[in-house]
């Protein structure tokens, strides 16, 4: 698996390649985001895009929360198996400080969800990246081998993402934003 570190750093250099005051969108900066970490990870070769996906995929189990995922819920009108499945790529996607905040606390998503470098955070795609570079370096799909295994349940205290008053109580700057939800 790919040190921290350095997994970090071509995330948060592909973020910094960007020129966000070009973008319309934030779907349109995670495009060109995907642009330079893919030219990033087809020179590093097929190995270690393989421990990218893997410490990709670490990260990912450790956003896999019952708090996440009712930040994501509510942010997104709804958010389903898969929706939070795409949601912790894209946290991912983010960059360290921005993952980090928001799995400390669900409720900073408030303060950058409508930023211009934040795309739709229940998009597909970021996440399969390292898939597709990896066969097209090798022609082959990755080999899942020695991944680190997910729980089987989001961790910490499941909780009604419906209730408004429990939205209110546990992401109250989410909830002042967006009183009646997202999408």
């Amino acid at each position: 698996m790919m040190e921290e570190k350095a997994f970090w750093k071509l995330i948060d250099d592909a973020r910094a390649a960007v020129d966000v005051d070009a973008c319309d969108n934030g779907d349109e900066f995670q495009d060109q985001q995907v642009e330079h970490l893919t030219a990033a990870l087809r020179k590093l070769g097929a190995d270690a895009v393989r421990e990218f996906d893997m410490r990709m995929t670490e990260l990912k189990n450790r956003a896999y929360r019952w708090d996440s995922w009712g930040a994501a819920y509510w942010l997104g009108g709804g958010c389903g198996k898969d929706g939070f499945a795409d949601f912790r790529a894209n946290l991912v996607s983010l960059g360290r400080k921005m993952y980090e905040a928001v799995l400390k606390n669900p409720d900073a998503l408030a303060g950058i969800f409508d930023r211009p470098d934040v795309p739709y955070l229940q998009g597909e795609g970021f996440g399969y990246i390292p898939g597709k570079i990896y066969q097209e370096l090798t022609g082959k799909p990755i080999d899942f081998k020695g991944y680190p295994e997910g729980p089987e349940d989001p961790e910490g205290e499941k909780w009604d993402f419906e209730d408004e008053e429990e939205v209110a109580e546990r992401l109250p700057k989410l909830y002042k934003k967006l009183p009646e939800g997202g999408d």
